[in-house]
């Protein structure tokens, strides 16, 4: 058994919250949740640790310099079909340098801040996240 593990940011600024659209295709390849709304994050790479990997896919996913707080999520599953435990671990984050949102289109497509997840006209958001607002009352 394998066992993966992912880090995000849920990031804040001005009471509102940072989420990014999921492409369909990601590199060439259907993605996990198409079209679904998500938070910036990714594997934890080799020798990296959870909070940095979770800082650099915030630049990498939405060109943003944050300052991450604490934990504020911790969830596992286990994919049978990968024989892998996936364990996500979603940190606090606030923008510490002003900067563009930038997507990488073969990533997300769209992006919006929202106060609370009625916010958006789509019920397809990624599955932790309900967790997160709810438990945030977001």
């Amino acid at each position: 058994m394998t066992v993966k593990l992912i880090a995000h940011a849920l990031i804040e600024e001005d009471g509102k919250h940072l989420l990014i659209k999921r492409s369909k295709i990601k590199r060439g390849l259907p993605n996990v949740y198409p079209f679904y709304w998500d938070i910036p994050g990714g594997s934890v790479e080799e020798n990296e640790l959870p909070r940095e990997a979770a800082l650099r896919e915030a630049m990498e996913e939405v060109n943003q310099k944050l300052q991450i707080d604490k934990i504020i999520h911790e969830d596992s599953q286990f994919d049978a079909s990968k024989d892998t435990v996936f364990t996500r671990l979603v940190y606090e984050g606030r923008i510490v340098e002003h900067r563009d949102i930038i997507l990488d289109s073969e990533e997300h497509t769209d992006f919006v801040w929202i106060s609370s997840l009625e916010d958006i006209e789509s019920d397809l958001v990624a599955p932790y996240l309900l967790e997160i607002f709810a438990n945030k009352s977001i």
